[in-house]
């Protein structure tokens, strides 16, 4: 992972307050709130990192004098949101819809039973002079008839609203499944199947504000610049998926492993002191460099894979920079005295 030094993360701050206070105007002058997704169109804007964005702002600010915050809100579900949070807001506008659905079935069935209940009520009053004698039996079996035909006018309205439900429980299990299927993609590297950056974040945010005893193992492919250079891209995916394979066939004891960009991987093990993490993390190594990689398509075959390491364990007060610094640190000097092993180099 290269470090950006002092002087670039003093640039990239001054830019980034350049743009911003370009940015914020425009926002005020076109009342837009000031929530982060509008930052991120304004910014995006004013940087010109989105050019099909930038154009559509421009034709809007030609066209009607200006930007809405509707079109503000349309323009970054169009150009910023993830694939994720748009197929969660396609998801909601179909539960709304199943909703609206299944309460204007309700609202008939609740009318039906109400006009029913009121029926029944006449029905009973009418009745009740049969004992007295005052009903004939003609009259008699006139009210009865229009019970037996009310009963089976609500029963049909029941029967229609069973129906619903039955179709919305089937139509709520495959949005649950949808909701599933993205969680998992939100969270699921495409390339290795690992957890990605993203879910590990949430993960190790989580284990430091509980306060929970953990290691952290950081590793990446040694040379990995040099094999894609050498290899090709293709082959650089085969090492990728065969390393977070190794990764992924380690984990136990509740531990996960996620590709944390990209040559580099990560393992957190919860419950693990920093001596055995670090046995995990050797026999990973040893794994790595047995591997060999062959490519079906063209023959071509790797056979000098190897990885480095880095281990750290958990510190009460530790924030999550700081863990990962240390890790990150160990990870580097493995590199320096000459790849393919571990750091600490014993415990």
């Amino acid at each position: 992972m290269k470090r950006k030094d002092n002087k670039e993360i003093k640039d990239d701050f001054e830019e980034s307050a350049k743009i911003l206070k370009r940015a914020l105007p425009m926002m005020v002058q076109n009342r837009i709130p000031a929530s982060p997704e509008h930052y991120s169109v304004w910014y995006s804007y004013v940087a010109k990192d989105n050019l099909d964005l930038v154009r559509e702002m421009d034709d809007t600010v030609a066209n009607v004098g200006g930007c809405s915050e509707i079109k503000s809100e349309i323009l970054y579900k169009k150009y910023i949101a993830s694939e994720g949070e748009k197929k969660l807001e396609l998801m909601k506008r179909e539960i709304e819809t199943l909703i609206t659905d299944i309460s204007s079935n309700l609202d008939d069935t609740t009318r039906g039973t109400d006009v029913f209940q009121l029926k029944l009520q006449k029905s009973f009053g009418k009745l009740s002079n049969v004992e007295s004698g005052e009903m004939s039996l003609e009259e008699t079996m006139a009210v009865l008839r229009e019970v037996v035909k009310s009963s089976k006018e609500i029963a049909k309205n029941i029967d229609v609203f069973s129906l619903q439900l039955k179709k919305a429980d089937s139509e709520i299990n495959r949005l649950k499944q949808k909701i599933a299927d993205i969680q998992k993609d939100a969270n699921t590297d495409g390339l290795t199947n690992l957890l990605n950056r993203r879910a590990f974040d949430l993960e190790l945010s989580h284990l430091i504000m509980i306060e929970r005893p953990f290691s952290v193992i950081m590793g990446d492919i040694d040379r990995f610049k040099s094999l894609n250079d050498n290899y090709g891209h293709l082959m650089g995916d085969m090492a990728l998926k065969a390393v977070a394979g190794i990764f992924l066939n380690s984990n136990r004891d509740g531990s996960s492993s996620y590709r944390y960009g990209g040559e580099e991987f990560v393992m957190l093990l919860p419950d693990t002191k920093m001596v055995v993490a670090r046995q995990i993390a050797e026999s990973m190594r040893r794994k790595v460099e047995k591997l060999s990689i062959l490519s079906k398509e063209t023959g071509t075959k790797i056979n000098n894979v190897t990885s480095s390491f880095g281990v750290a364990e958990y510190q009460k007060g530790d924030d999550e920079s700081e863990l990962i610094e240390r890790a990150d640190k160990l990870l580097y000097e493995a590199k320096r005295l000459g790849r393919n092993r571990v750091m600490p180099l014993s415990m």
